[in-house]
Order: C-alpha cells, then structure tokens, then sequence
C-alpha cells in the first residue's frame, strides 16, 4: 500500500512576525513585513516588495482570509462581506492602483467567489439595484476568461447568499435602516477599525483596472467595470 503525502498548492510569499524579510534570489526580489494586523477570520499586512538588481520598491497591502477552506465556504456571508469591505476601504482595488490579484490555490474557487461577489455588488451598486444584474451572465462572461470560476455548488450558493446580503447594505436608503441590517450581522463582523490610508503606487495605462473579466466602459471611480445587463429570480439562478 501507498500513502501519499498532502500536495502542496500554494508556497508561502510573505515574511513571518518572527522572520520578518524574505529573499529571492533567483527572481531578485526581497519581501519585508512592515506591519500585520489580525482579526476573527483575516488578516492584513503591509509588505515592501523591493527589486535588488534596480533599486525600485514599493508598498503592497496583503489581504489574508485565514478561514475560509479549500473546496469550501466562509464561516457566514457577514463575515465574508466583512472581509470584502476592508479590501474595499483600503483603496486597494481602485483603478489609479492598477489590477489587484486575487488567488487561492487553484486560482477559481476561492478566487472566483470572491470576484464574483465583489463585481456584482459594484454593479448593483452602480445602478441602484439588485434586480439589474444578471448574476449568471456575469459569471459565464468571466469564465471566459478563467474556466472553471466556482468550483462547488456550495461556492455558487455561498456566492448568491453573499451578494443578496451585500445589496441590502449597499442599497440601504436610510441610516436606520443600515444599522438594523448591521445589528443582524454584529456576531459575525470584526471591530470597525479601518485599515491604513492605501500607499502610492505607479499609475498603470490599463482601461481594466481589475482584469479582462467584462467588456470596458467609460472611466468612472469604480473599481470593476461592466457591460450592462439584466436578471430577475437572482436568488435562483445556476451556472452549469
């Protein structure tokens, strides 16, 4: 009989607390750890990222959700969404940065709720509704461009909970109304604290700030553009 050893998916990139700098010397880059910042299910770092064969370096915002399981789901759409807004806040995935890179191990399944939740919720936002935004259509449109976006049914599911969710705190008309919907969620939402001010990075000529996923439109300040479409029965929509 043979017994296989757990494949590894994905190497560690970062510097630790304890290490605090990494080297690579084959590709020529050096990683430190300038700060790192904890919470229920992620984690934030600020790394330097420096080229040693030229001298550049810059400040990188490092997002690490820490409890979400390979082939899985998020303990809970709030805590998810928690996770969502701090990458928000942080400016991090605002077109002047140029595109961000979201990754898990296999680069669809993790990687690919997350994108999914976070365009849909842009482009609800957009138009100030939920009902103008066909969530199939957006996820086959990306698949065009990645195969294979969302592994599971459990992640396509997780994914429909999470935007649903998302809208009615971006849709909220009225302060109240907001506070309800963030007093049904507080068990599983962090400590408001929101993170640093982004660094400044180099401007990219890139009309998609966030990858090829959709069709371009007009340069507005949101961070993911889109073409425009339309959806009803959010709630029961497939992807095959």
């Amino acid at each position: 009989m043979t017994f296989l050893s757990p494949q590894e998916k994905c190497a560690q990139y970062w510097p630790t607390s304890e290490e605090l700098q990494m080297s690579f010397t084959d590709t020529g880059f050096v990683v430190r750890l300038l700060s790192e910042e904890d919470q229920s299910h992620y984690t934030i770092r600020v790394l330097e990222l420096e080229n040693t064969r030229t001298g550049e370096s810059r400040e990188i915002y490092h997002f690490h959700y820490t409890t979400w399981p390979d082939f899985g789901v998020p303990e809970s759409p709030a805590s998810f969404l928690n996770f969502l807004f701090k990458v928000r806040e942080s400016g991090s995935l605002g077109p002047e940065h140029g595109p961000s890179v979201v990754h898990c191990s296999a680069g669809i399944g993790r990687s690919g709720s997350f994108a999914l939740v976070d365009t849909c919720l842009v482009l609800m936002d957009r138009s100030k509704s939920s009902s103008s935004v066909d969530i199939q259509k957006v996820l086959l449109d990306m698949r065009e461009y990645r195969m294979g976006l969302i592994q599971t049914p459990d992640q396509l599911r997780f994914s429909y909970m999470s935007i649903i969710e998302g809208a009615k705190l971006i849709l909220t008309n009225t302060a109240v109304e907001q506070n309800s919907l963030k007093d049904l969620l507080k068990d599983d939402l962090e400590p408001d604290l929101p993170p640093p001010p982004p660094p400044p990075r180099p401007h990219l000529n890139d009309s998609r700030p966030n990858g090829p996923c959709l069709e371009p439109q007009p340069t507005t300040k949101d961070h993911l553009l889109a073409g425009d479409s339309h959806c009803h029965n959010m709630a029961e929509n497939s992807v095959q």
